[in-house]
């Protein structure tokens, strides 16, 4: 972009998002053909649709932009940068499970197929090396890059759309939209007006856009909540900043999977790994006046989340537009103009019209550096939905030149030019949390209990095997109510929670009382499957348990989020809690077995307040990574009938860092950990050691204390991010401050093997000293490597 061209850069506004829906969910995108009857003609639109006159007069315009077909631009030339990242989230990391960065030049042509120039691509993911290295797989089959921008079709969704219709209609089969610019609209939005902004161009030109936020009248899978901006003279979107109004579940929005669920096609799908959802976050786009006459992308960005029960996938993608030549018909002649900066080595392309596919081939040869030539060869590709058109592919013979080349766009972890860059993204998130909540129609609630969700089932030494059931009620707005509860088999002894939650896009506040069984580290996940699957089989109980009664009120990250911080104040009754359960499969003909005993807690009334912080630096599994984890705490507490009290504080903070060596095969990780306590703090609220979490070769719990000191290092070598395998090393101390002496540390050796990253982890562990080392086969999730 040169100085006849700009892009808006409003002190409020940025842009981003595109083209990943496919790697997260069946959506397709189309519009709401509804149009409400008893209209007067002259007054097309609903009398409730616009909240303020300013409204009416920048949707009419916009709408009719949006239905006119712009064929003013015959053809144009861009070098399209994108990029995509999907991961699995996990309380340590989010795992980057595949990543593509490409980067094409496109000559579109209102009258002829588009010709796209592959200039590098590069992707990831588990496996693909391998199948590239045994030819098992062409790097062309999997480009991620369908087609470059059509002039004249819907803008709001970047090309998305990939229908053939005319005017969209709600598909019975396929998810859909409801367009906020189609017939009929009115009757499922309201319209309000926003800031003006106002953009200085060169030679004293000034641009004026509009802020049109789309409020559903409900809330509605289908329907969207966001913020347009739109010059309000030629009704043209400069700028949109969206997002779904509710979040989509495959079995109750799409019907064909609701009559499967009917029919028991689902029933052998554990509830682990349901519901399936998917949550649009954010959808951002940027249009800039190129040449002051005519609006073409300037950049996308897509976020949000797939879910599949307790899997939860982060999906994100940018794409960003560098227009180089635009040819535009005026008065019946052609004008072309040339936007190209001419410092791209493979040719800025000026005016490019190909009528044959010959004449593409023979172009092409111009696009050769000034070095070294680059051989290139055609193929085909059917763009979806465009008219049965063909993209015309050239991409270089040798095939190794793409993912080397130097127009790669860097990780979508990383800030780059012409993408939208951090603060942008909190502007974006800022922009739609200023939008009112939609309404909730009734009250939706949902029920389950048992195996139905994943968090359901648990089996402890404090409660044996124990059932659970969770009733959620949208009750308007962004509030939900949330009743819990687990029945245990073996101490009798229920456990309930209420739960008053308000979610926006900035952040989740919980206000919530309970009388529930706690662990000592609520995020060990002693209460979740892995260590429930542990204790059940082999005998292993990790945890440490007291029961808690109380009201608490946590802030922490909006739904989707990963979990970086969580503040949480609380006042409750602690009372200790003694082991009842005695079977586990694999001892269940020892007679003389037993689990072992619970901490023992001291009985209390505290009120208190904690942070945690868990940052973490670096995506890329190939490359370095950096996490922390800081926590602080602060209580007072008294015994039960006692009228003394005690203050306390604990601190802890964990460094984790992975980083590659000998060009990604191998990898090294380490963590170093420490924690303090001062005042007096109760038994429960010591320091605990022991097991695969923090010391592996010694049983869960073998040292603590108000202090302890820990480390680890494990050199693993990888197997193109499938898996690797390790031999590891840790040490250990936990006790009294100043009794400190590096006789008392524990060592602690062994081999273990993972699976993406560490999200499935097995270890082989022998303690080397100490009267508690012992040979351990420890089976987990989450692991740093």
């Amino acid at each position: 972009m040169n100085g006849s061209s700009r892009a808006l850069r409003p002190t409020r506004m940025k842009a981003r998002g595109w083209q990943v829906l496919r790697l997260a969910a069946p959506l397709a995108v189309a519009a709401s053909p509804f149009a409400p009857p008893g209209l007067d003609a002259q007054d097309p639109y609903r009398p409730d649709a616009f909240v303020d006159p300013t409204a009416r007069l920048l949707y009419t315009a916009a709408a009719e932009n949006w239905g006119a077909l712009d064929e003013s631009i015959l053809r144009y030339t861009a070098r399209i940068d994108q990029r995509i990242a999907a991961a699995i989230r996990t309380p340590l990391k989010d795992r980057v499970l595949y990543r593509n960065e490409t980067a094409v030049r496109a000559f579109w042509d209102q009258d002829y197929d588009a010709v796209v120039q592959v200039l590098g691509t590069r992707s990831q993911y588990p496996g693909r090396s391998i199948a590239v290295r045994e030819g098992d797989l062409d790097w062309l089959e999997d480009l991620p890059f369908d087609k470059p921008f059509e002039p004249g079709g819907d803008r709001l969704f970047f090309g998305l759309n990939d229908s053939d219709e005319p005017n969209y209609q709600p598909d019975d089969e396929d998810f859909w939209f409801a367009h906020p610019l189609a017939s009929g609209a009115d009757s499922l939005y309201r319209f309000q007006s926003g800031d003006t902004l106002t953009l200085s161009l060169p030679g004293g030109r000034q641009l004026r856009t509009v802020q049109l936020d789309v409020i559903p009248r409900r809330a509605d899978v289908h329907r969207i909540t966001g913020s347009l901006w739109i010059e309000p003279e030629s009704g043209a979107l400069v700028r949109a900043v969206f997002r779904l109004s509710q979040q989509f579940d495959a079995m109750r929005d799409v019907p064909e999977l609701q009559e499967e669920e009917e029919a028991g096609e689902f029933k052998y799908v554990p509830g682990l790994f349901k519901p399936w959802t998917f949550d649009l976050t954010m959808i951002a786009v940027d249009y800039a006046l190129w040449d002051f006459r005519t609006w073409l992308p300037r950049s996308m960005r897509l976020e949000g989340e797939a879910a599949a029960g307790i899997l939860k996938f982060p999906v994100s993608m940018d794409v960003a537009y560098q227009i180089e030549s635009v040819t535009m018909a005026e008065n019946g002649v052609e004008e072309t103009v040339d936007l190209s900066v001419g410092s791209d080595p493979s040719g800025a392309v000026r005016d490019v019209h190909f009528k044959t596919r010959a004449e593409a081939m023979a172009f092409i040869a111009q696009l050769l550096s000034d070095g070294e030539p680059v051989a290139y060869e055609q193929m085909s590709r059917q763009e979806p939905g465009a008219r049965g058109r063909e993209s015309l592919l050239l991409v270089p013979e040798e095939r190794s030149q793409v993912a080397e080349s130097p127009y790669l766009p860097p990780p979508i972890w990383e800030e780059a030019e012409g993408f939208p860059s951090d603060e942008d993204l909190e502007e974006f998130v800022r922009t739609l949390a200023d939008l009112p909540a939609p309404r909730v129609e009734g009250i939706p609630w949902s029920a389950n209990w048992g195996w139905a969700r994943p968090d359901l089932i648990r089996y402890n030494r404090i409660e044996g095997p124990a059932i659970g059931g969770r009733l959620e009620a949208a009750i308007g707005g962004p509030y939900t109510l949330g009743a819990s509860g687990f029945f245990g088999f073996a101490n009798l002894d229920p456990s309930l929670r209420l739960d008053l939650e308000r979610s926006t896009v900035l952040r989740t506040l919980t206000l919530g009382a309970y009388r529930e069984l706690q662990a000592t580290d609520p995020r060990g996940g002693y209460l979740g499957f892995g260590n429930s699957v542990d204790a059940f089989f082999f005998g292993r109980d990790n945890g440490e348990y007291y029961r808690a009664t109380g009201a608490d009120l946590t802030w922490a990250p909006p739904v989707g989020a990963r979990e970086s911080f969580e503040f949480r104040a609380y006042a409750e009754r602690q009372d200790a809690v003694e082991t009842e359960a005695g079977f586990a499969l694999f001892h269940a003909f020892d007679g003389g077995w037993d689990f072992r005993p619970n901490v023992a807690s001291t009985d209390l009334e505290e009120v208190g307040g904690e942070l945690r912080m868990s940052p973490w630096w670096g995506g890329d599994p190939m490359g370095a990574q950096v996490g922390l984890d800081l926590y602080g705490q602060g209580a007072r507490w008294r015994t039960i009938r006692a009228d003394t009290t005690s203050d306390y504080a604990r601190a802890s903070a964990v460094l984790r860092i992975a980083v590659p060596l000998v060009g990604g095969a191998w990898r090294v990780g380490m963590e170093a950990g420490a924690g303090t306590s001062w005042g007096a703090p109760p038994p429960q609220r010591a320091w605990f050691l022991g097991s695969a979490s923090t010391l592996r070769g010694y049983p869960p719990s073998v040292v603590s204390g108000p202090s302890f000191t820990r480390g680890r290092l494990e050199l693993a070598r990888v197997f193109d991010g499938i898996g690797s395998v390790s031999t590891f090393g840790d040490v250990g101390w936990a006790g009294q401050r100043d009794a400190f002496s590096g006789d008392d540390l524990l060592y602690g050796v062994g081999v273990g093997g993972s699976l993406l990253d560490g999200l499935f982890r097995m270890d082989l562990s022998r303690g080397l000293n100490g009267s508690l080392r012992q040979w351990r086969l420890d089976l987990y999730l989450d692991a740093i490597l």
